[in-house]
């Protein structure tokens, strides 16, 4: 009997584990990104225009 399969199986469980933890933080940062720029419409919608805060 071959090992081949099982090896085969390991690489191909390792490059989805790998690709996973290279995808969710670019994921999780593009929608932060959105929440943020939806916070800041919503943000100066109620201030009533574009015009910077008094500091």
């Amino acid at each position: 009997m071959s090992h081949t399969p099982f090896i085969i199986a390991s690489y191909l469980a390792a490059a989805v584990l790998l690709t996973w933890c290279a995808v969710t933080p670019l994921l999780r940062k593009r929608r932060l990104l959105r929440n943020i720029r939806i916070t800041e419409q919503g943000n100066r919608a109620d201030r009533g225009g574009d015009h910077a805060p008094d500091a």
